[in-house]
């Protein structure tokens, strides 16, 4: 009867992983519960029915847990949570050469060191040179370094 108990133990833990694996991708509870029903079995195997028996159990175990790692790492199992789609956008690129220091423009959005700015018409990205710049101040390019645009606000 004891082989019954660990059998059943080992049969429900395994389906309860599975579920996991195949379900409810993550850490649940049917995965908590599958691997402490594993666990529970290799402990009972050892300390009701023999030190034999929890070798075998604990064998056992271990085969099913290491198939259902690479059922679940080289199966499609993880298909259903994996990212599918490919980033193919860019940042929109503005060719700094075009503006000139003491340029002035309008923040359009707060500049918390980096924000967005309406130069000469054109929405660019720049960066604050000394502080927070507040949305709809007045501002002007006192450096420009490599891609980047550098303002400060006009008082």
């Amino acid at each position: 009867m004891e082989y019954v108990t660990t059998g059943l133990i080992v049969l429900l833990a395994t389906v309860l992983l599975v579920v996991e694996i195949v379900f409810i991708p993550g850490v649940g509870i049917a995965g908590i519960m599958g691997t402490l029903l594993m666990i529970a079995s290799v402990f009972y195997a050892f300390f009701v029915i023999s030190n034999v028996a929890g070798w075998v159990t604990l064998l056992i175990v271990s085969l099913i847990c290491v198939s259902l790692f690479l059922w679940a790492l080289y199966g499609n199992s993880l298909d259903k949570v994996a990212l599918k789609k490919n980033i193919d956008s860019t940042v929109s690129e503005v060719d700094v050469k075009s503006f000139a220091v003491g340029e002035r423009g309008v923040a359009r959005t707060r500049l918390a060191l980096i924000g967005e700015a309406e130069i000469s018409g054109r929405i660019v990205e720049v960066k604050s040179e000394a502080g927070f710049i507040d949305e709809g101040a007045e501002i002007e390019i006192v450096r420009i370094s490599g891609d980047s645009l550098f303002v400060k606000a006009v008082k």
